[in-house]
């Protein structure tokens, strides 16, 4: 063959597979695979519960001491009280730490310890009409009392006894295994607090 008709069949070779889409085709690049993004892990909703109540955490507390708001249904009504929760720290209750005798007491740490009920309430048969209160306890005439005071807001130092409501004896027993830190409950029928090797508690009723 010719070299003019060996470089006319080239051509014509080369024409043919290029219409064909012959040839060494380029490898594709294959696309990134992107990376899932993290789950985020949720934060239980579910309250804890402390005292038959459910607890949600309010701030952490200056002290130490964290501060709880606690629901309680009792009677369809729905009662909370949130307050500062102290640690003993090796302290004995009414030597080194509240409550002391003759003092009034926020009957929990750093702001007043705040009760609210959407229902009027007895307290050991003292009427307690809907709405918000702050509480304390005091030793009253050899009686261990708890205040309820309708003054609100304040810090728990800043006790005003004009604005009581009522004083109420409390039921003092002693604890066989210390409570190392303040614990409030609430029942059908009572309010009542533990805290080192001391409990008190008062009946409660919740109209309808």
């Amino acid at each position: 063959m010719s070299p003019r008709n060996f470089s006319f069949c080239a051509f014509l070779l080369a024409f043919v597979l290029v219409a064909c889409g012959g040839g060494i085709a380029e490898e594709a690049t294959p696309e990134p695979v992107a990376e899932p993004e993290p789950v985020a892990e949720q934060a239980s909703s579910t309250p804890a519960m402390l005292g038959g109540g459910k607890a949600t955490e309010v701030h952490p507390g200056q002290g130490g001491s964290p501060h709880v708001k606690v629901d309680w249904m009792v009677n369809d009504g729905n009662i909370s009280i949130t307050y500062g929760r102290p640690l003993l720290k090796n302290r004995v209750v009414g030597e080194s730490v509240e409550p002391m005798d003759g003092r009034v007491w926020r009957l929990g740490a750093d702001e007043a310890t705040t009760l609210v009920t959407d229902k009027d309430m007895m307290i050991r048969g003292n009427h307690v009409p809907a709405g918000e209160y702050t509480l304390w306890a005091a030793h009253m005439g050899g009686e261990f009392h708890l205040i309820v005071n309708e003054q609100t807001g304040q810090w728990g130092t800043n006790y005003d006894a004009s604005h009581d409501l009522h004083h109420v004896a409390m039921d003092v027993e002693e604890l066989g295994t210390p409570a190392d830190q303040l614990t409030l409950s609430v029942t059908t029928d009572m309010l009542k607090f533990e805290w080192g090797t001391m409990t008190a508690s008062v009946p409660i009723m919740v109209h309808d």
